[in-house]
């Protein structure tokens, strides 16, 4: 059976998700993240602004040096052991969803073909995330505009 709480663990995590999202990309493009910054920045040189979408994704890092998944499962690792189990659940499962689907809705942001074109809403966030690869210091978040714009980083598309 859902409980309130269930749902209420569901909107924290989708909250929580959104800024950690945001966070976790910001600092990427901060010198002092270290591994993060260099790390990220060979997704920046495969798609520079003036390359921002190739016929397939191009991915010149191997897959297991992906350092957004070792934020995101130590992350869920410390919470495992600072939260009971039923909530863990949820916010496990939650956050890994939103991550493997962020990971596919970026690699189709970048891909000039993609089936997603058809909708409106795709159209929308991929103009915002290839007008990140423009402005580096803007659009973070890939799912929503809110935080960028609550954290002043959103820069709308010029055209």
């Amino acid at each position: 059976m859902i409980t309130l709480s269930d749902l209420a663990t569901v909107a924290f995590t989708f909250v929580f998700s959104a800024f950690f999202e945001n966070a976790l990309h910001k600092a990427s493009h901060c010198k002092y993240s270290g591994k993060l910054y260099v790390w990220h920045k060979i997704h920046h040189k495969d798609y520079p602004a003036k390359r921002l979408e190739s016929e397939h994704y191009i991915d010149s890092v191997n897959w297991l040096d992906n350092v957004y998944a070792r934020y995101i499962l130590t992350t869920q690792g410390v919470l495992f052991f600072v939260i009971p189990t039923r909530p863990f659940i949820i916010f496990y499962v939650q956050s890994t969803v939103y991550a493997l689907f962020l990971e596919y809705i970026h690699e189709e942001f970048h891909t000039k073909q993609s089936p997603w074109l058809k909708y409106k809403w795709f159209r929308r966030l991929k103009k915002n995330h290839l007008n990140h690869h423009i402005k580096h210091k803007s659009n973070f978040s890939f799912f929503t505009t809110s935080i960028d714009k609550l954290c002043n980083t959103y820069e709308k598309d010029p055209k």
